[in-house]
């Protein structure tokens, strides 16, 4: 039987090397929200942050019984064009080594690396392949192109492209707007990143993209690219050759509620794989106003305490197909898997 596999669980630390949150993190709408429902108390963080952070995200991820393992997200910091770390403006900065600790100990873990191609080739791709074919080596690479400033449509990136594409590891890309990680000033030109078109040179070159939440606003007066990603589904069919796919993570949020039916109707079931986003909050989606979602499921999911599982199990009962557990399988490369399968056998 084919493992489930949630590709988007994100984590934070301040403490850790290389790792930081800011004060304008902390107090971000979104991060308040996820702090109060996920029930992680602030005393709890003032004594031990990175320690709390750490036991809520693994913790979720090791009490889902229907979840076998979940992709830990790195993300790196913000860099210029002349390849200068920007600390100032970044705002969430998680790095791999980090990420790849935790992955290393923890069985349901799987590395989820995070390398700005402002880095530049050299010092670049040093950092992609330490990422790629390390222990462990990673499933695959995260952007938040609107908060880390990258311009996925850039011809300068294309040896970043060609190395994940040679690899056979996918990109896991944040696509619509951004609210959960503070976007730099100005906000309105960056969130423009967000643009799942500027993803069309990395399918060319044969990189596996993931466009993270279906490209789909969060608020009904937001830019939406859920269309345009569904066009991009279209020419992906017809041309035989792009490797496009679409998780649906941070559906299970009430904004989304006239989102669902439209990712379900524009998407390709077999295009779609499981993320939950968390810690962003995981809410019990209300049965009248949600598509599939049948009054007996509902009250079913809403015993559920534990998130990436509610998650999970919602999204099914909404009507995603069961397929969007076992499509990250087929995505992320088989050495990252196997590594983890050698690592904690018996």
């Amino acid at each position: 039987m084919a493992s489930v596999v949630d590709i988007h669980v994100h984590i934070a630390a301040r403490n850790q090397a290389g790792c930081k949150v800011s004060t304008v993190m902390e107090r971000q709408p979104a991060f308040v929200f996820m702090l109060l429902a996920d029930g992680v108390a602030r005393e709890s963080l003032r004594s031990d942050f990175d320690g709390t952070i750490r036991e809520t995200i693994v913790g979720a991820l090791d009490g889902a019984p229907s979840v076998d393992r979940g992709v830990l997200l790195a993300l790196d910091a913000i860099w210029t064009d002349d390849g200068v770390r920007h600390d100032e403006a970044s705002h969430l900065v998680v790095a791999n080594d980090y990420v790849r600790g935790i992955a290393a100990v923890h069985s349901k873990v799987l590395f989820g690396a995070s390398v700005h191609p402002n880095r530049g080739v050299a010092a670049g791709r040093e950092e992609l392949e330490r990422c790629l074919f390390g222990e462990p080596p990673a499933a695959l690479v995260k952007w938040i192109p609107n908060s880390q400033l990258i311009d996925a449509a850039d011809r300068r990136h294309d040896w970043f492209y060609e190395a994940l594409a040679d690899a056979g590891v996918p990109l896991l890309c944040h696509t619509g707007p951004e609210h959960a990680v503070p976007v730099p000033p100005s906000v309105v030109e960056h969130q423009r990143l967000g643009d799942p078109r500027r993803l069309r040179r990395a399918l060319d070159i044969g990189v596996t993209v993931i466009a993270a939440h279906a490209a789909a606003r969060f608020f009904p007066f937001e830019v939406d690219y859920l269309d345009d990603l569904a066009a991009m589904m279209r020419e992906a069919e017809s041309n035989g050759r792009w490797r496009l796919f679409s998780d649906v993570s941070a559906m299970c949020l009430w904004p989304r509620i006239v989102t669902v039916p439209r990712v379900l109707g524009s998407i390709p079931s077999e295009r779609l794989v499981l993320g939950s986003d968390y810690p962003i909050p995981i809410v019990d989606m209300p049965p009248l106003l949600v598509h599939g979602l049948r009054p007996a499921e509902s009250v079913a999911i809403r015993r559920i305490r534990n998130p990436i599982e509610k998650n999970y199990r919602q999204l099914l009962a909404m009507g995603f197909p069961e397929t969007i557990g076992s499509r990250a399988g087929e995505l992320i490369p088989e050495r990252a898997r196997s590594w983890a399968q050698r690592r904690f056998a018996g």
